[in-house]
């Protein structure tokens, strides 16, 4: 298994504050036969800066995460690719479980991003709410997987900006490919501070998820509801952790009252 190359895909867009300490956890993978790629959107800091310390797999293109990765790929020498985002850190074994994984017989895996708590009362929410996606398919997407894979089903969708994992995910799942879960994770360093940015966020969100809508008529029904069954099947959770648990549904109403005013606004548009 050493001699299988990872070729691990990180994109980045003013991304300095998180950048050099999400490289280093990468090059602190158990697993070392790793090709590491950064595409970066235009940054204005000094992100290129601190790539080039790490890597000299450096590239320049945008418009967004779908585009900067599929750019990756095609820069790409692995027979598997790993995208991460440039404020994740990664477990040590990530890389190691992920071949595990696939040489059981898995195409894609999921690897579980999980909120670092210590930035904000929001990041503590909204652990609440990740955790109970670990390993749950309908709310998950797999970000390592096999290089043929990637290419037989032709990538991310660069036409849609918010809901691009769920999309990928669907394509996987609508041509029968294995996914499977790892139980090392990804942390996410890049939480948010401001309830109102943060809400402001999934207003522009919604204004595109008109387009993976459109494309995701079916699996969007139980991928975007305010009510999922993994809440249900999670009931204890709430019953444990009560102050939690109220926030999270105070949060999740004003989640989707912001993402649903900003559909709307993307339905209006495209009208």
């Amino acid at each position: 298994m050493n001699n299988q190359l990872v070729s691990i895909i990180v994109i980045t867009k003013d991304s300095s504050e998180f950048l050099e300490v999400c490289l280093r956890s990468i090059k602190k993978q158990t697993y070392k036969n790793i090709e590491l790629i950064v595409v970066d959107n235009f940054s204005g800091d000094r992100t290129v800066e601190i790539a080039k310390k790490y890597t000299n797999k450096v590239f320049i293109k945008g418009h967004e995460r779908s585009a900067q990765f599929n750019f990756g790929v095609e820069k790409s020498n692995g027979e598997f690719l790993y995208r991460v985002d440039s404020d994740f850190i990664l477990d040590k074994e990530v890389v190691w479980q992920c071949l595990n994984k696939i040489n059981e017989g898995f195409d894609a895996v999921v690897v579980h991003n999980s909120p670092d708590v210590r930035v904000s009362w929001i990041a503590k929410i909204r652990k609440f709410e990740v955790d109970m996606y670990k390993y749950d398919i309908t709310h998950s997407a797999a970000r390592f997987l096999k290089k043929e894979v990637f290419q037989k089903i032709r990538g991310y969708n660069e036409a849609i900006i918010a809901g691009e994992d769920y999309d990928f995910q669907n394509k996987l799942n609508k041509v029968n490919y294995k996914t499977g879960f790892i139980g090392a994770e990804a942390l996410h360093l890049g939480e948010p501070k401001s309830f109102l940015k943060h809400l402001m966020k999934y207003y522009e969100y919604g204004k595109d998820f008109v387009n993976y809508k459109s494309e995701n008529e079916n699996e969007s029904k139980s991928q975007l509801k305010f009510i999922r069954n993994i809440y249900l099947k999670n009931w204890k959770k709430f019953i444990f952790h009560p102050i939690l648990g109220l926030s999270f549904i105070i949060y999740n109403f004003f989640k989707f009252g912001f993402g649903g005013a900003g559909y709307l606004i993307g339905i209006i548009k495209k009208i």
